[in-house]
C-alpha cells in the first residue's frame, strides 16, 4: 500500500518566508544599532584621549610660568607682546628651564618662551627661542584663555577676577591661567537637533552639522609669582 506524501502549501511557504524576513530585519537592525554604538564609543574614546592629553600637557607647562633663574627670581609669567584675543586666543608663557614645548633641550637653564596658538584646526606650541613648532591636537574649533589676577594688595594669594588678554597690562599680577578647547571629530555624526551651542569659557560656539564635539578645560594655579606684588 502506497503512503500519501504531503508537502507545504503555498500559503505555509509564504508565511514561513515572512517570518524569516521579519527575523532577518530584526537581526539587521540590532547589528546596525550595535555598530553605531561601537562607532560612537570609538569616537568618544579618541576625543577624550586627545582632550585629556593636551590638557595634561599644557597644564604641566603652564605650571612653570613665571619661574625665574637663580639670579632673576620670579619673572612675569605671561609674555604680553605675544598674547592676544581673537576667534582663537594666543597664550605665550615665560619661564627659565632646560627644555621647550617643542622638545628642544639645553644643558643649563635658559629663558623659555612657549606660545600656544591655533593654525587651521590644529593647536600648536611654538618655541620663540628656537622657532621650533609642535602640533598638539587637531580638530580644534575654539581655543580660549582667561587670566586670574590678584588685585588685592593684602599679602594673601587669591584670584579676584578672571580677565582676557586685552585686560592685562604690565602691572597685572597673574596668579592663575584658565584655558579651554572645543574639539570636534568627523568620525561620527549625532542624530537629533543639528543646531547646538557650546560655551568655551566666555565665548559661544555654534554648530549645525551634528558632528561630535566636547569642551575640555583646566584652571592652573601658578606656582611662581612675586610675593611683593600679591
Amino acid at each position: 500500500m502506497r503512503s500519501k506524501q504531503q508537502g507545504f502549501t503555498l500559503v505555509e511557504l509564504m508565511v514561513a518566508m515572512l517570518i524569516g524576513l521579519i527575523l532577518t530585519l530584526a537581526a539587521l537592525q540590532l547589528f546596525l544599532t550595535n555598530q553605531r554604538t561601537f562607532t560612537l564609543q570609538q569616537a568618544l574614546t579618541a576625543l577624550h584621549e586627545d582632550g585629556q592629553m593636551v590638557t595634561r600637557y599644557m597644564t604641566a607647562d603652564i605650571r612653570q610660568a613665571g619661574r625665574g633663574s637663580a639670579v632673576a627670581g620670579s619673572i612675569p609669567p605671561v609674555v604680553l607682546a605675544s598674547t592676544s584675543d581673537g576667534p582663537n586666543d594666543t597664550l605665550s608663557i615665560h619661564y627659565w628651564g632646560t627644555s621647550t614645548c617643542a622638545g628642544d633641550e639645553f644643558p643649563g637653564e635658559t629663558e623659555i618662551r612657549n606660545t600656544y596658538s591655533v593654525d587651521g584646526d590644529v593647536l600648536q606650541c611654538r618655541s620663540e627661542l628656537t622657532g621650533s613648532t609642535v602640533n598638539l591636537v587637531s580638530g580644534v574649533e575654539s581655543f580660549q584663555v582667561l587670566y586670574g589676577i590678584d588685585e588685592d594688595d593684602n599679602g594673601q594669594l587669591g584670584v579676584t577676577r578672571f580677565v582676557t588678554a586685552t585686560d592685562l597690562n604690565a602691572d597685572s599680577v597673574v596668579v592663575a591661567i584658565r584655558f579651554a578647547l572645543l574639539l570636534a571629530t568627523d568620525t561620527f555624526r549625532q542624530v537629533g537637533e543639528a543646531n547646538q551651542t557650546y560655551w568655551v569659557l566666555d565665548q559661544a560656539s555654534n554648530s549645525d552639522d551634528n558632528l561630535l564635539r566636547r569642551v575640555y578645560s583646566a584652571t592652573v594655579q601658578l606656582r611662581n609669582y612675586n610675593w611683593d606684588e600679591v
